[in-house]
């Protein structure tokens, strides 16, 4: 008589399922796939933090899903090289100001001059327009952005009697880019210094003042010797977090909700966020001695209607399209 099988016996049993549950469990972590990113600056600085707020609330919301590894800053990917990096597929994201890559998109730049919030622009339909010219020019697409509401500034160095903008003619001050037109307009002198190099030019007077926005002069220890800060402030910090297109149409439809659902969360959570930190930089500017000159309303104006005029001479037609859908009515 031929002997009939052997049922496992019940550790035997208890193990093979054991095992399915691990090779289970496996599986689902082979799923999980992390993208790879950077930031212009270092991510621990003030405008690195809100990016790398983004990244801990993806990597919270998407584990086993959905993962993003911040690479560096600019000492992993020059800041001028990370659009190029994202198009290229080398960088999956990046989080990075227009000027930066405004060679190929200059269009990008006119968010800077926006009265609105980035709720207006999407509703305006401003900010599918600029995703639209991101896709074309650098296959990126257009995720968020960060540093609306946050205006640009001139501060000096000296405590002066400064009453208009005309006691600042034949000043230096060192600028970059975005000052350009405000500064021939006034008659001050650009000077072109890296960051780093600020603190040594502004204590020897190489430079009398300089162009910053109002977050971040603390990171270089500006503040110190800095004296006075012209309001009212011009323009907005725009930050955009980029993401090749292609990377993210490749994505299963649960990873792309965990990009989606960040991007919900950080445009609701980022409007306190700014107000709170608006709210910390004004105090901190006051306690270091750093008094206010106010230069009215049309100093503001002046320099946002320079700018939109630079910008219309070098892209006409999309610019006059996409001014209307970010000034409001």
């Amino acid at each position: 008589m031929r002997a009939q099988p052997r049922l496992a016996s019940p550790p035997l049993r208890f193990l093979a399922t054991a095992l399915g549950c691990l090779f289970a469990v496996g599986g689902a972590s082979a799923a999980e796939i992390t993208l790879k990113a950077a930031v212009f600056v270092p991510p621990t600085t003030t405008y690195g933090i809100p990016f790398k707020r983004f990244v801990d609330h993806v990597n919270e919301t998407g584990k086993g899903v959905l993962q993003i590894r911040i690479v560096g800053g600019p000492e992993a990917v020059p800041a001028d090289g990370q659009a190029q990096a994202v198009r290229t597929g080398v960088l999956d994201i990046a989080s990075i100001p227009p000027t930066y890559y405004k060679s190929v998109m200059v269009e990008g730049d006119a968010q800077i001059l926006s009265d609105m919030s980035l709720a207006e622009q999407r509703k305006s339909g401003a900010y599918e327009a600029l995703n639209k010219i991101a896709i074309q020019r650098m296959d990126s697409m257009y995720l968020t952005t960060y540093g609306i509401g946050v205006p640009f500034h001139l501060y000096l160095t000296k405590e002066m009697a400064v009453s208009g903008i005309n006691d600042l003619k034949g000043l230096r001050f060192r600028g970059q880019p975005n000052y350009n037109a405000i500064f021939k307009h006034y008659g001050i002198a650009g000077v072109n210094i890296a960051a780093p190099e600020v603190y040594t030019a502004l204590e020897r007077g190489t430079v009398q003042g300089f162009g910053w926005p109002l977050w971040g002069i603390e990171d270089f220890g500006w503040e110190k010797l800095t004296k006075v800060r012209v309001d009212p402030g011009f323009y907005n910090v725009i930050v955009n977090i980029l993401m090749n297109k292609r990377k993210y149409d490749s994505l299963d439809a649960a990873q792309r909700k965990v990009i989606d659902d960040a991007v919900v969360w950080f445009e609701q959570d980022n409007e306190k966020y700014t107000a709170d930190t608006t709210k910390a930089t004004l105090a901190t500017q006051t306690k270091a001695g750093i008094k206010s000159v106010d230069f009215g309303p049309q100093f503001k104006q002046t320099a946002i209607d320079l700018y939109w005029d630079d910008l219309k001479k070098l892209s006409p037609d999309a610019i006059g399209k996409l001014q209307p859908l970010l000034t409001k009515k």
